[in-house]
């Protein structure tokens, strides 16, 4: 096994079991639910969708941080996935510039906006570090490989 190898499986397994504690936020009481809303955007009502959308995103990034740890197992046969992964957090950012980068430079949002363009600033570094390693694992065992002439 390559530096790169041994890099890409420790980057998705730190990254997988930190996500995995999202999953109190899948089944917190209501009241820390709404008591949460509060903190991040005064005054937002936490009806329905807000809740259904708070759970869900954290039930997506326990389910995101587990299939991290699964392909940390054995990144060459997960590669498509990992890679797959990959390219969706860089689709996540695109995502965001065109909708969340207008309301930075407004000043809107308060203080959350912030929080999410550092999580998307994360999620950017995580694509390119996933894809660069990746990049570099091919890179050796191409190598590596027997001459075919």
């Amino acid at each position: 096994m390559n530096t790169a190898e041994r890099n890409l499986k420790l980057l998705l397994r730190v990254v997988g079991i930190t996500s995995l504690p999202a999953i109190v936020a899948v089944f917190m009481p209501y009241s820390w639910l709404v008591r949460s809303v509060e903190l991040a955007e005064p005054g937002t009502p936490v009806l329905v969708l807000v809740s259904y959308l708070a759970r869900l995103l954290s039930a997506f990034y326990v389910l995101l941080g587990g299939m991290m740890v699964v392909f940390s197992t054995d990144v060459r046969r997960y590669a498509g996935a990992i890679r797959l992964v990959a390219l969706w957090s860089l689709m996540a950012v695109v995502g965001f510039l065109i909708y969340g980068a207008p309301a930075l430079v407004k000043g809107g949002f308060g203080w959350f906006i912030w929080f999410v363009a550092g999580d998307v600033v994360f999620g950017f570094a995580l694509a390119v570090a996933i894809l660069l390693l990746q990049w570099r694992i091919a890179k050796q065992d191409k190598r590596q490989a027997p001459d075919e002439n």
